[in-house]
């Protein structure tokens, strides 16, 4: 994974986490996609199906691993700010 990829894993997590706690449900699909869109024109990264499949798969794998969700929020947190 290529450092603009884990960038917009970073943004995503960090946007996802800010969306959950503002509206309190989970996003759709087409609410994650236009995360990603935001994350990828942010990084700087026009996104290969093959990267956005890479992307998406940690994100999800990021979301899964946390052990709480107060642990997933923490690692958003230094954006919130």
């Amino acid at each position: 994974m290529i450092e603009a990829e884990k960038d917009v894993v970073d943004h995503m997590l960090s946007s996802l986490t800010t969306s959950l706690l503002q509206n309190r449900i989970v996003p759709s699909i087409e609410q994650v996609m236009h995360h990603f869109g935001i994350a990828c024109e942010s990084a700087g990264l026009i996104a290969t199906e093959e990267a956005a499949i890479r992307i998406l798969k940690r994100v999800s794998r990021e979301i899964s691993n946390a052990q709480s969700v107060l642990e997933f929020i923490g690692r958003g947190a230094d954006r919130l700010q």
